[in-house]
């Protein structure tokens, strides 16, 4: 286990966003859309691990799961949603070449899934379908 790794990982997937949240947490609260929206991971997901691997990337991601539904509670009284969103296996260079959706294709998806919340989609889980994920 390379732990030096690990901790590069949690600070980047973890502490990085949760550190813009903060930031950005009046600006959001002062906005229009009202909306913060945390790019996830299915790999994150604790109920959809069927397959082991890759333990300081899956941990890094169900940590900012658990984080951004944290900040949606405690940003409540802002009106502020916050949600995650899973892109997908995207054709990046972490995805690889076999993965099935282009970034465009990604984006265009998940854009859809960000222009159709609510106040009552706050603290979720979403996949770029828009269908709710499992945590």
């Amino acid at each position: 286990m390379d732990f030096d790794n690990f901790t590069q990982t949690l600070a980047v997937n973890t502490v990085g966003p949760v550190r813009v949240a903060e930031a950005f947490a009046h600006h959001v609260a002062a906005s229009n859309l009202k909306t913060m929206v945390a790019t996830t991971s299915g790999m994150g997901s604790i109920g959809d691990n069927v397959s082991g691997g890759y333990l300081a990337y899956r941990t890094s991601k169900a940590a900012l799961n658990m984080a951004v539904r944290t900040l949606a509670h405690d940003f409540s009284s802002r009106l502020v949603i916050a949600i995650v969103l899973n892109p997908g296996w995207v054709k990046t260079d972490m995805g690889g070449s076999g993965a099935t959706r282009t970034p465009e294709d990604s984006v265009a998806a998940m854009r859809k899934v960000i222009d159709g919340l609510g106040p009552q989609d706050t603290g979720k889980f979403f996949n770029h379908s828009g269908d709710e994920f499992p945590w």
